[in-house]
């Protein structure tokens, strides 16, 4: 996000009250002006973007030389080998024949199928390990609430018949 910062900024200006607006639209025959609308119904407000020096706006091909110079290609993200498996058991079977070559369906190979059980494994441990902390704490606040002694579960008898259900009463339609 930030190697597309500078080319940007160097091209349009920050748009005004952004977070007034809800939807947003750009027409490729008006580069750089932007329409916004609060809503649906909404009226709609252009902003124009672009920047100009010396009451000369950016030209558009300034701005194509700038994206297509400046940023470098996005760098492809690194492999979870937990989602290639799932992708591959779970969701090539749906995915159309045509689109099944994509390498994301590809199946995984023995040391990515290891990889991706040893972090199931871990984290299904790890989700274990934090039910038992919780189901310790809260049998351990039940033990000091009854070590409390009779005044406590008077307490909280009161509480609980003042929540308790009572019936509902029915008004009688007279004819």
């Amino acid at each position: 996000m930030k190697v597309f910062r500078t080319a940007v900024q160097e091209a349009y200006k920050d748009m005004k009250s952004v977070q007034s607006y809800q939807i947003f639209g750009m027409a490729t025959d008006n580069p750089g002006v932007v329409s916004c609308r609060a809503g649906p119904d909404g009226e709609v407000v252009t902003q124009d973007l672009r920047r100009s020096f010396d009451s000369i706006p950016t030209s558009d091909e300034k701005v194509r030389d700038l994206f297509e110079s400046h940023p470098d290609p996005l760098q492809l993200p690194l492999s979870n080998f937990e989602k290639k498996q799932q992708m591959f058991n779970k969701v090539r079977m749906y995915v159309p024949d045509e689109f099944r070559s994509d390498p994301i369906y590809d199946a995984p190979n023995d040391e990515e199928e290891q990889k991706a059980n040893e972090a199931k494994k871990a984290r299904r441990k790890a989700s274990a390990k934090k039910k038992k902390v919780a189901t310790t704490a809260a049998e351990a606040k039940e033990t000091t609430s009854a070590a409390g002694g009779e005044a406590g579960e008077q307490e909280s008898e009161a509480a609980g018949a003042k929540h308790a259900k009572q019936p509902r009463k029915r008004a009688r339609k007279e004819k």
